[in-house]
């Protein structure tokens, strides 16, 4: 169902309204968030140093570290559209 919503947009202007309309500030800062912590683990930084670089709390470079662990390789083939437009 949510693909399906998302999937509706027809223009990058509709899809940050959708963004907007079903998630806080807050919500989309963590989703930015995330994706730093990845992009910064691929890059080979320790948790110290994503939690200085990105900036997050330590607790938060740990979660996103057991993530990108879990999941390198899908993590990986969207890094590269992350990196495109970062």
């Amino acid at each position: 169902m949510l693909y399906e919503l998302f999937r509706s947009t027809r223009s990058a202007a509709e899809f940050d309204e959708l963004l907007h309309l079903t998630f806080t500030e807050h919500e989309r800062d963590l989703m930015i968030e995330r994706w730093r912590i990845f992009d910064a683990f691929d890059r080979g930084l320790s948790q110290r140093e994503v939690a200085k670089e990105v900036p997050c709390s330590i607790v938060t470079a740990t979660r996103g570290a057991k993530v990108y662990r879990d999941n390198k390789e899908a993590i990986k083939k969207y890094l590269e559209v992350w990196r495109r437009f970062a």
